[in-house]
């Protein structure tokens, strides 16, 4: 805290004289329509922020898969068809003492790739990327693709030598007329990780789980399954699903595809109370209450449940529970049809998470990567520190509202356009039974009073739903689940993302969570899989028929 608060300790100015020049030109932000002086007096906060930057020490951006620490003589390996996949597989089966895993985009934490730590220096470990196998046919007499593990969903940002838009899954079954019903709010991983972790969108009504018709992979002894929903006994189908890569590696998935279409939607920010259907007034939604009747204004639960009545088929909400904040975020959508050619066009009005200058969202993500650091005075006793950071936050989550409409792989991955490298974020997100829902927020508000600035901290918690999946090891698997992802900025030079995420883990530790596989996980986790999900132990009848020697391992799931 001393180096942030060294922050503003210059020039012998006060507090108070800190906190009016940032007032001051927050102001001015909010009182112009013009781009470029927005700009300006964003570079002038930049710029006074930036006198101080020395004081603080803040890590590295992490790039793609390096932030797994490769044991030496170890390097990663990249196959190019699925003889070189099986040919390592068999020769691991044999040698007996080697691991193999598959690292993807590297949007996952690294323990679900592989804990270093926890495995025998005698242990030969073979790490394998997938980047250069990808491709994808469609069947247009069955309205099915089948796509190469891979294959990024969307374009990914740092794979520069074998990512593009056009080799893209999801462009590419958009310019064939066809469309997945969901996808999450980060699009640019590789297909075979996307589902290995159980990731999903945030809808009730719409999972790519539902897609998913056929799954090929090779097993822990190099021997190729063809496995379908449509199996008599499905039940490797309904395993590997949602395996972590420890039934094998997939190597291909088969979608049942839809129509492709649009979506159209809005995000309102609005303070928590009063309640009222006037974002400038209140919120329309109830996050603590049952709703409001005479306003048809509904509780956070029936916005869920009932989400088609309110036009979100899609829907997530940001909670920013700072003392001079105290906003949601709430982003809704839904699906429209894309017109004949006979119909008129509809336009593109894409979704921006921060501000475009320039063409770009970059020049605000630089501002807000810095001011993220700031935001750290929310913990000092004083005052006008605190009142400093809630202008800061309220700066870039101004009251108000945006309209969008984009192409459905453009726009339900609202987060696409973040840098991981300029604005790195990590996450543990939490999943309990839809009908818990109230229960959860109440708990949730509960602990940002008693824990205060400690557990709130300097980002938002995002509040979102999931519809129920078949398959065994889904965090959703026969459950529509109501999601906390609680979220920790990567440069933060306070504290670590498992301190803080800690607090959440033990003050939910009585309601039953189930963690998202590919985000940070608490210690002990593993005790407790067998009580969370019913199919666990058939799952792991399946494992240990398809990965006897367990040459795919990770700590979690032994």
């Amino acid at each position: 805290m001393d180096k942030i608060l060294g922050f503003f300790k210059h020039q012998d100015k006060k507090p108070e004289d800190h906190h009016a020049y940032i007032k001051d030109h927050v102001f001015k932000i909010h009182e112009t329509n013009d781009n470029k002086e927005k700009l300006k007096i964003l570079k002038k906060i930049r710029r006074y922020l930036e006198l101080f930057k020395d004081e603080w020490t803040t890590p590295r951006p992490v790039k793609k898969r390096m932030h797994i620490t490769l044991p030496s003589q170890t390097k990663i390996e990249y196959p190019t068809d699925e003889a070189e996949i099986q040919r390592t597989i068999k020769e691991a089966y044999e040698d007996g003492n080697t691991i193999v895993r598959v690292i993807g985009s590297g949007h996952s934490v690294p323990e679900a790739i592989l804990d270093v730590s926890d495995i025998s220096g005698k242990k030969k470990i073979r790490f394998l990327c997938l980047e250069k196998y990808h491709g994808v046919e469609i069947d247009y007499k069955n309205h099915t693709a089948t796509v190469k593990a891979g294959t990024h969903l969307n374009r990914d940002p740092e794979d520069i030598e074998n990512s593009t838009l056009q080799n893209s899954f999801n462009y590419i079954i958009d310019q064939a007329g066809y469309a997945l019903p969901d996808l999450g709010g980060i699009a640019h991983q590789t297909v075979g990780g996307f589902i290995s972790t159980g990731s999903a969108g945030g809808s009730l009504i719409h999972n790519v789980h539902d897609s998913i018709i056929k799954i090929r992979i090779i097993d822990g002894k190099g021997d190729i399954y063809d496995l379908s929903i449509d199996d008599e006994d499905n039940s490797k189908f309904l395993a590997a699903g949602v395996s972590l890569g420890l039934l094998g590696i997939i190597t291909k998935v088969t979608f049942k595809l839809m129509k492709n279409y649009y979506i159209t939607g809005n995000q309102i920010i609005a303070p928590i109370t009063p309640l009222s259907n006037d974002f400038k007034v209140g919120c329309p939604i109830d996050l603590l209450g049952d709703g409001d009747r005479e306003q048809k204004i509904p509780s956070i639960y029936e916005f869920f449940t009932k989400s088609k009545e309110y036009d979100a088929d899609y829907a997530r909400i940001f909670w920013w529970p700072q003392e001079g904040v105290n906003r949601l975020t709430i982003w809704r959508a839904k699906p429209i049809p894309i017109p004949s050619i006979d119909e008129k066009s509809l336009s593109i009005k894409p979704y921006n998470e921060f501000p475009v200058f320039a063409g770009s969202e970059i020049p605000a993500q630089l501002v807000a990567s810095l001011v993220m650091i700031a935001l750290n005075l929310f913990s000092s006793e004083n005052r006008f520190y605190k009142r400093i950071a809630a202008y800061l936050i309220n700066l870039f989550n101004p009251i108000g509202i945006q309209e969008f409409q984009d192409k459905w792989y453009s726009g339900l991955p609202m987060d696409d356009k973040v840098s991981d490298t300029i604005f790195p974020a990590t996450f543990s997100e939490l999943l309990f039974p839809i009908e818990k829902t109230n229960d959860i927020v109440h708990a949730l508000n509960k602990l940002y009073k008693t824990g205060g600035e400690k557990v709130i901290g300097n980002f938002t918690t995002e509040l979102y739903t999931t519809k129920k999946s078949h398959f065994w090891l889904s965090q959703s698997y026969n459950t529509d689940s109501i999601r906390i992802d609680i979220q920790y900025f990567q440069k933060n030079p306070i504290g670590t993302s498992r301190e803080f995420f800690k607090q959440y883990w033990d003050a939910f530790y009585p309601y039953n969570f189930r963690c998202h596989w590919g985000k940070h996980i608490p210690e002990g986790y593993g005790k407790r899989i067998r009580s969370l999900y019913e199919k666990y132990d058939d799952w792991m009848k399946v494992r240990e028929e398809m990965d006897p020697k367990q040459v795919n391992y990770i700590l979690i799931i032994k």
